[in-house]
């Protein structure tokens, strides 16, 4: 049995042993190799000195467990060391795993919707009009009744509307701007009014309670119904193609009379350089000013005659892009984002 002088001494030249062979390490796996050696919990050399610690006299053992302790805080430390300077010596890229694909940075980018939105009021800026804008929080009389909607219409009620107190609502579409600008300005009026609204709709692939519309509204002396399909036919050219084709098809809103639904019809370049027009796509709602609604703003409607127009730009961003769902533009998901970004593959 080993006595406790003679355990110290066992110690001692371990630690002489272990530092020469730490010295002479090359690499980091002989490093690892001489680690496992004299540090290893199972098979480790100063290890096994330490099983003997059983064996002693208890007034031994504290002097045998300082010494042990000691040589491997020593031992560890010179390990440490060896490794930095190895590391040091095979240069800054040695870390780098050169098999990884690279990583691009993230590029930002427009959202696709506010891409259309740009693109439709650039046209109708070259047009002649002007940005308007409005209040998101509205009041009844400019939501509804200002617009020839009697408050008793079912789009008034609560079930379709989002109100909040005291007959004030989340405008359901920018069409208040209309009158608000129509009472701060006399005509001649041309304006396109973009801004969101809000609806009881369920979120599904073609509804979201949340949107951003478009109003259009021209204004002034001698305004008929060939400036109002002359000017959204020249849109539609505009943004779709020089080959687009526009339809109006009878409909009804209560502010306009009389009211369409506008349809376009494009021509797309297939990809063996071939082309084919697309089916009738419905893109907006408009129609004539009701000279109900030019009353309601104090404009006199036995002088002036206009049109109005409203279009939603994330449905023209869907026909755009090819998108089938509405709810891919709001999910935040990056890889389809990104084609937008500059760079993109949209």
């Amino acid at each position: 049995m080993s006595d406790g002088p003679s355990l110290i001494r066992d110690l001692e030249a371990l630690e002489q042993e272990a530092l020469e062979a730490t010295a002479d390490a090359t690499d980091p796996d002989d490093l690892e190799a001489v680690r496992i050696r004299f540090l290893g919990r199972k098979d480790g050399r100063i290890s096994g000195v330490l099983r003997g610690l059983g064996g002693l006299d208890h007034t031994e053992r504290p002097a045998v467990g300082a010494a042990a302790n000691r040589v491997k805080g020593v031992v560890s430390a010179a390990l440490d060391a060896r490794a930095a300077s190895l590391a040091a010596e095979s240069g800054p890229d040695s870390a780098l795993d050169l098999s990884l694909p690279g990583r691009r940075a993230w590029a930002g980018g427009k959202h696709p919707i506010t891409l259309v939105l740009d693109e439709i009021w650039e046209v109708f800026r070259s047009m002649g009009f002007t940005r308007a804008r409005g209040p998101e929080a509205e009041t009844e009389w400019y939501n509804f009744e200002a617009l020839n909607t009697p408050l008793d219409h079912p789009a008034a009620d609560e079930q379709d509307t989002l109100y909040l107190e005291d007959s004030v609502l989340l405008r359901s579409h920018t069409s208040p701007v209309q009158i608000r600008t129509l009472q701060n300005h006399a005509p001649p009026v041309r304006i396109l009014a973009p801004g969101w609204v809000y609806r009881r709709d369920t979120y599904d692939a073609t509804h979201t309670p949340a949107f951003m519309q478009v109003e259009g509204l021209v204004v002034d002396e001698g305004v008929d119904f060939v400036d109002f399909k002359a000017t959204l036919a020249e849109f539609a050219r505009r943004f779709w193609g020089p080959g687009t084709r526009i339809r109006l098809r009878p409909s009804f809103f209560p502010f306009t009379e009389p009211s369409a639904e506008v349809d376009v019809k494009r021509v797309i370049t297939l990809p063996d350089g071939s082309t084919r027009e697309t089916d009738w796509l419905e893109i907006m709602g408009a129609g004539m000013v009701d000279p109900a609604v030019l009353d309601a703003a104090g404009v006199d409607s036995e002088r002036y005659t206009g049109f109005a127009f409203g279009m939603g730009p994330a449905r023209i961003a869907m026909l755009k892009y090819g998108v089938t769902d509405l709810r891919t533009f709001f999910e935040n998901d990056m890889r389809f984002l990104a084609q937008f970004a500059p760079g993109g593959e949209a």
